[in-house]
């Protein structure tokens, strides 16, 4: 799903752009007869005060970044795909009339009116017919209504297009995840309901699909930062010193772990616990929810991504709270790294969550 696209030339050269609050992510792509092989990746920091709720504050700052990690890794791309996220962006699935595929298009900007927070007519809206008819309303389908505000999207543009770089696509962040990880997951699991729950650094998302269909969405601003402030409060660090020992020391300790800690290891636990507790307290609200639009279903698998998916047993603690079974993404699971330039085949295996919006945009040239 797009809301700007773009023309191929015959010698373009496209990337998977995935610009994020903590770090700018770029991968380039080739096609090969048994899947995908990884031809070229790289990150850079995202400059601070750049991006905000999803919108880019400064394009021309950020352009110098994109630039720089661009000539960093000597990749060559001219296009790239990216993807816009943050609390503004609605996806909903919603309730309407039985129409065609043309009706709804034209009555989805009025329906829009009820569930956005700006006006119809600054947004960018498209409709996706789910159902059709509902099971047991015949006059009723089931919809997915999509909308970002035109200035969240032309911002990112701009940056971009400051860049030297054309814009083959712009997506949404929960589309390029299921389509990174869809390779990877066995067949008869992805017919099932899943949760994809990245975790970003100022927002995490939680997204349930089911038969690879959005069927809810929702932002939380408990991410990874709020570990981190936690602990420089209690630890009295800067940011950037609390986010060090977060990664070099964090652990989250399991009840029937009886390993010895640290501690410093167990102080910085004592630290997150709090936040941890409000995290799962909104994953379970998501899930409360979509049970009750959905009646007799149940989460059958949680795939955890974004970096703080890389927090020390926080896949096994979500598991062993919530009683379902959790995942690290892994997007390169169909994708071959023996040729990989920019980062070393260890550090991609090591932060491989952290590119799994990155590696659906740039998979997605390939089924336009």
């Amino acid at each position: 799903m797009s809301f700007l696209k773009g023309f191929f030339a015959s010698k373009s050269i496209v990337g998977g752009l995935d610009i994020g609050t903590q770090f700018i992510k770029v991968m380039q792509l080739s096609k090969t007869a048994s899947g995908y092989q990884l031809e070229k990746i790289g990150a850079e920091a995202t400059p601070p005060m750049c991006i905000k709720d999803g919108v880019v504050i400064n394009a021309d700052i950020l352009s110098e970044s994109i630039k720089r990690v661009l000539e960093t890794n000597k990749i060559n791309i001219n296009k790239v795909i990216t993807a816009v996220a943050g609390p503004s962006v609605v996806m909903r699935p919603i309730n309407m009339a039985v129409m065609t595929e043309k009706e709804l298009q034209n009555a989805i900007k009025f329906e829009a009116e009820r569930y956005l927070p700006y006006s119809v007519e600054d947004a960018s809206i498209k409709g996706t017919i789910l159902r059709k008819p509902i099971e047991g309303d015949e006059k009723n389908m089931e919809v997915l209504l999509v909308a970002a505000p035109n200035d969240l999207i032309n911002k990112c543009a701009e940056a971009i297009k400051k860049s030297s770089l054309e814009i083959a696509s712009i997506d949404l962040e929960p589309f390029a995840m299921i389509r990174a990880l869809q390779s990877g997951i066995d067949p008869e699991k992805f017919k099932q309901t899943i949760a994809l729950i990245d975790l970003g650094a100022s927002t995490s998302s939680i997204n349930i699909f089911k038969e690879g269909i959005l069927r809810h969405n929702r932002t939380i601003n408990i991410a990874g930062n709020n570990f981190t402030k936690a602990i420089a409060q209690a630890l009295n660090l800067s940011f950037e010193e609390a986010e060090k020992i977060k990664k070099d020391k964090g652990v989250i300790k399991l009840g029937e772990d009886s390993t010895p800690m640290s501690p410093t290891a167990m102080r910085i636990f004592n630290v997150v616990t709090p936040v941890l507790g409000e995290l799962l307290t909104e994953i379970q609200r998501s899930f409360d929810y979509y049970r009750s639009r959905y009646k007799n279903e149940n989460i059958d698998l949680i795939i955890i991504s974004g970096g703080s998916s890389n927090f020390a047993n926080i896949d096994a603690y979500i598991n062993k709270e919530l009683g379902v079974e959790v995942k690290r993404a892994n997007p390169f699971a169909n994708i071959f790294l023996d040729k990989a330039e920019g980062l070393t085949k260890e550090q991609i295996n090591e932060f491989s969550a952290s590119f799994t919006v990155c590696a659906g945009l740039a998979i997605k040239q390939f089924l336009q």
